[in-house]
C-alpha cells in the first residue's frame, strides 16, 4: 500500500470521535427537539451527518483498494457538501435574530451571536474552500487526503461549541468565573492542540489547510469582543435582515 494511504488506513476508527462530539453537543439543542425544528436545520443536520459517514467510509474504501468505490462516493460527496454550505448559510442569519432580541441572558449575550454571524459564516466558507482544494489535488494523495481531514477542523466547531457550553447551560450562569468566554477559551484551545497536533503527525503543520482552520478556531475566540461594536451589528443586520426566518 502506498505509503501517505498508509496513515489513513484507521481513519474510520477515529471517526468515532467527532461523531461522538456531534451527538452529544446536539441531543438537547437539536435531537431533543426535532420536531419542532425548523426545515433549515433539518437539511443542515441531514447533509452534515452525510458528510462526517463519507468522511468515514472515503479512508476506508481506498485504503483498502476500492478506487472505483472511492471515487463514485466522492462524486455524491459533492453534492453533498454542497447542500452542507447551503443549509449552513441559511442558518446563520438566525444569530442576528437572536442577537436583536438580546440573546440569552444570562448565559449567552446578544454580542456572542451577532460575533456568530461573521465567525460562523468564515468557517462555512473555509469548509467549502477545503472541499473545492480536495477536488483540485484529487490526483495528489497526500494534498487531496489532507484538505479532506480539513473539512472536519471546520465543520466540527458547532457542536464542539456546544459541548463545552454544557457547563454553563447546568449552572445556568449562576457561577461568575464559568461564562462563555471563560468556555470559549478552554474549548478554542483544545480545538487547536488538536489540528496542531494532527498537522504535526502527519509533517504539515505549514499547510494552508492547518493553517486556514487554526486561524478561523482562534477567530471564534474573539465571537463576543466582534459582536459589541455597533457598526458591526448595524451591518449584519441590515445584510441579513431579508434572510432572518423570524421578524425583527
Amino acid at each position: 500500500m502506498n505509503s501517505t494511504l498508509q496513515q489513513y488506513r484507521n481513519t474510520h476508527k477515529w471517526m468515532a470521535i467527532p461523531w461522538l462530539i456531534i451527538f452529544i453537543g446536539f441531543t438537547p439543542q437539536y435531537f431533543m427537539t426535532w420536531l419542532s425544528e425548523p426545515w433549515a436545520y433539518h437539511l443542515h443536520a441531514l447533509s452534515a451527518i452525510a458528510w462526517y459517514i463519507l468522511m468515514g467510509v472515503q479512508p476506508y474504501l481506498i485504503t483498502r483498494g476500492n478506487i472505483k468505490q472511492h471515487r463514485l462516493w466522492g462524486m455524491l460527496g459533492i453534492f453533498i457538501a454542497g447542500a452542507v454550505v447551503f443549509s449552513a448559510l441559511s442558518i446563520v442569519p438566525t444569530n442576528v435574530y437572536f442577537g436583536a432580541i438580546g440573546g440569552f441572558e444570562p448565559v449567552f449575550s446578544a454580542s456572542f451571536f451577532y460575533g456568530l454571524v461573521l465567525t460562523e459564516t468564515l468557517q462555512v466558507i473555509g469548509f467549502g474552500l477545503a472541499v473545492v482544494m480536495a477536488i483540485v489535488n484529487s490526483k495528489k494523495i497526500e494534498e487531496h487526503a489532507l484538505w479532506m481531514i480539513s473539512t472536519l477542523f471546520f465543520g466540527l466547531m458547532p457542536a464542539w461549541g456546544r459541548l463545552i457550553m454544557f457547563p454553563i447551560l447546568i449552572t445556568e450562569g449562576e457561577i461568575s468565573w464559568l461564562n462563555t468566554q471563560t468556555s470559549l477559551n478552554i474549548g478554542v484551545s483544545i480545538f487547536m492542540l488538536v489540528i496542531l497536533y494532527i498537522g504535526y503527525r502527519l509533517k504539515k503543520l505549514k499547510h494552508p489547510a492547518i493553517l486556514l482552520s487554526l486561524f478561523l478556531v482562534l477567530l471564534m475566540l474573539f465571537s463576543i469582543q466582534i459582536g459589541e461594536l455597533e457598526w458591526y451589528q448595524e451591518l449584519v443586520t441590515k445584510i441579513m435582515k431579508p434572510t432572518v426566518p423570524w421578524k425583527l
